[in-house]
């Protein structure tokens, strides 16, 4: 399935990014899609693994993440979960996560429910619940409705 890749129009279709946003974040150095410079122009094709990780920074800034902290939740989430961006993980091994924001630092910690109500109402430092499950679940809907759509003007 990795071997399955997207134009950045395909990718805004399916990750709900306008393609502006793509462009920003592929220019910025977040997101780096494949690029091919044979043919006319330069052609940009997503993979898997970046449409995981456009869904996972489309999340963390509907949250009210600013860029630059959704940036750095995005490559800790890549450093301590990579298994997140393998689009053939086992959804048993995506484990539920926190994000504990602080004025200097991130925090990425297993969810436990304790400690986040602890955390919340002693330290009233925000926290961000981190769903792998949640977020393979959406792309693999996402996906479904997007071949539904490509493929229903063949048969109209």
């Amino acid at each position: 399935m990795e071997d399955t890749f997207f134009t950045s129009t395909e990718a805004s279709q399916i990750t709900g990014c306008s393609r502006r946003q793509l462009q920003y974040w592929r220019e910025k150095g977040v997101i780096v899609p494949t690029v091919n410079a044979s043919g006319k122009g330069r052609n940009v094709y997503y993979s898997m693994s970046n449409l995981l990780e456009l869904l996972v920074m489309e999340y963390l800034l509907s949250v009210g993440l600013s860029f630059e902290t959704a940036q750095e939740s995005l490559e800790m989430l890549k450093q301590k979960q990579p298994e997140l961006f393998n689009p053939n993980a086992s959804l048993e091994n995506l484990k539920r996560l926190m994000i504990f924001l602080s004025p200097k630092s991130l925090e990425l910690k297993d969810f436990d429910s304790k400690e986040a109500f602890k955390r919340i109402n002693t330290d009233a430092l925000p926290l961000v619940p981190f769903s792998g499950e949640i977020v393979h679940q959406h792309l693999q809907k996402n996906l479904e409705r997007f071949k539904k759509k490509e493929f229903s003007g063949y048969f109209r």
